[in-house]
C-alpha cells in the first residue's frame, strides 16, 4: 500500500459542532484537514474505503450508528480532497451476508444517504487472512476484502460508551473489519478485557502499518450508559480528526471524562502508539478539556465499586462471582439473536408461559456483552449480583 502512515504522535484536530448540518460539518472537516496538514489532493488516485459504525440495524437518531448526514459531509470532504474511487464497507454484528448488509444500510439511513451522494456500498462478503507480525496477542486476522484492498481507510466512528471496553471510538470501530461471526470467535478466544484490548490494538496497529489512515469521530451526539447500542443519546458537540486512531481516542476519552481508564488506550500507550497523557498530545483547535461532558454516564458493567478491591483475592474468583452480568428482561420476544451471537453458546431459548424467551447460563458467561449489543429489542440489562448491596 502507498503512503503508509505512522500512528505515533499524530496531531488531533478538535472542533465544536452541535448540529447535523451537512454544510457546517463539511466546513469543520475542511478546517481540521488544514490543521493536521492534509493536502488538497491527498486522496487523488487512491482507493478510499469508508469504514462506518453500523453495529446493528437501528434508526439514525438512536446514536448507535453513523449518522447519514455526517456520512454525506464526509463524502463531500473526501471528494474535495481528490477521492474519486470511494466505497463504504462494514461488517455489522451477526452473519456477514448480503441480506444483513442490506438491512443495516437501509435501517441506519445509509442506503438513502449513499444514493443521494452517489457513494457505492459494499456487498462483497468475502474475507482474507492478513498477518500482523507485530501483534502481541494475535498475529493474524480475518479481514473483509474491501478493507484489505484499500489504499486509504477512513475510520468513521461515533463516540459512545461500551459495556465491555467502556468507550467505543476510532480504535474499537476497526473491530468491524473482522467478518460477521468471526468477531464472536475473537471474543471467545480473548475473553478477558486486558487481552481483548491487546488484540484490538494488534488489529488497529496492523491496519495502520499496511494502509494510510484517517480517523474521523462524530461526537456531535454520542451515546452514554449501556452502549454501544442499548444506551441513550447524549449531546457532546464536537468533531475530531486525526491520522492516528490511537491519538484520537486519547482525546476522546478526555472528552468523556474517562482519562486513564480505557484499557485499549492504555495498551496503545504501553506500545508507544500514542502519548502517555493528554498534555503531551498535539491538539489543534479546541482542548478536549473545554468540551468534557461532566455528567457523562458510563456503562453499568464498568462502574467502579468495592469489587475493584477484590480483584486479587482468591485468584480473582471472588470479584468474578460478584461482577455485573447480562440478564434477560421481560422485553424479550424470543427472537434468538442473542443466542446466535453468543461466543460461548451459553444462551438458549426456553418456553415460559407459552412464549419463547432467552435464558443465560451465567456460570459459563464471559461477559463480552455481545448479547446486549445486538439485541434488537434492548431486552438485555446489566445487573450486579444481588448480594453486592449487602457488602458495601
Amino acid at each position: 500500500m502507498s503512503d503508509k502512515q505512522s500512528t505515533n504522535f499524530a496531531p488531533v484536530a478538535v472542533l465544536r459542532q452541535t448540529e447535523y448540518n451537512r454544510a457546517e460539518i463539511l466546513a469543520r472537516l475542511n478546517e481540521q484537514a488544514d490543521a493536521i496538514g492534509l493536502r488538497a489532493d491527498a486522496y487523488a488516485g487512491k482507493r478510499v474505503v469508508i469504514k462506518p459504525n453500523l453495529v446493528a440495524p437501528t434508526k439514525p437518531d438512536g446514536a448507535a450508528t453513523t449518522h447519514p448526514v455526517f456520512l454525506s459531509a464526509v463524502v463531500d470532504f473526501l471528494r474535495a480532497h481528490g477521492a474519486t474511487d470511494l466505497l463504504l464497507a462494514e461488517s455489522p454484528g451477526g452473519i456477514y451476508s448480503e441480506s444483513t448488509l442490506k438491512l443495516n444500510y437501509k435501517t441506519c439511513g445509509i442506503a438513502d444517504a449513499a444514493a443521494a451522494c452517489d457513494l457505492p456500498l459494499n456487498f462483497d462478503t468475502t474475507a482474507n487472512t492478513v498477518n500482523a507480525p507485530n501483534g502481541q496477542a494475535c498475529r493474524a486476522f480475518s479481514v473483509i476484502t474491501p478493507i484489505r484492498d484499500a489504499d486509504v481507510i477512513v475510520d468513521l466512528c461515533r463516540l459512545k460508551s461500551h459495556s465491555l471496553t467502556k468507550m467505543s471510538a476510532a480504535v474499537k470501530n476497526l473491530f468491524g473489519v473482522i467478518p460477521g461471526i468471526r468477531k464472536f470467535e475473537m471474543h471467545s478466544a480473548y475473553p478477558a478485557l486486558p487481552v481483548f484490548s491487546e488484540m484490538i490494538v494488534d488489529l488497529c496497529q496492523m491496519l495502520n502499518e499496511t494502509h494510510e489512515m484517517l480517523a474521523i469521530c462524530d461526537a456531535i451526539v454520542g451515546m452514554e450508559g449501556n452502549g454501544p447500542t442499548g444506551g441513550d443519546p447524549k449531546t457532546i458537540g464536537a468533531v475530531l480528526m486525526s491520522k492516528s486512531p490511537f491519538c484520537l481516542d486519547l482525546a476522546a476519552e478526555a472528552i468523556l471524562g474517562f482519562e486513564g481508564t480505557i484499557s485499549i488506550t492504555e495498551a496503545a500507550k504501553a506500545r508507544g502508539l500514542c502519548p502517555e497523557s493528554l498534555d503531551k498530545l498535539d491538539i489543534r483547535g479546541v482542548s478536549p478539556k473545554e468540551i468534557t461532558v461532566a455528567d457523562f454516564r458510563e456503562p453499568d458493567a464498568t462502574r467502579k465499586t468495592f469489587l475493584g478491591s477484590l480483584s486479587t483475592m482468591f485468584g480473582g474468583r471472588l470479584a468474578d462471582f460478584f461482577a455485573p452480568r447480562p440478564f434477560i428482561t421481560n422485553r424479550c420476544v424470543g427472537c434468538g439473536v442473542c443466542a446466535e451471537s453468543c461466543p460461548r453458546k451459553v444462551i438458549g431459548m426456553i418456553e415460559k408461559s407459552g412464549k419463547k424467551r432467552a435464558s443465560i447460563r451465567h456460570s459459563d458467561c464471559i461477559r463480552c456483552f455481545c448479547c446486549q449489543e445486538l439485541c434488537p429489542f434492548h431486552a438485555i440489562d446489566i445487573k450486579q449480583n444481588p448480594l453486592v448491596k449487602f457488602l458495601h
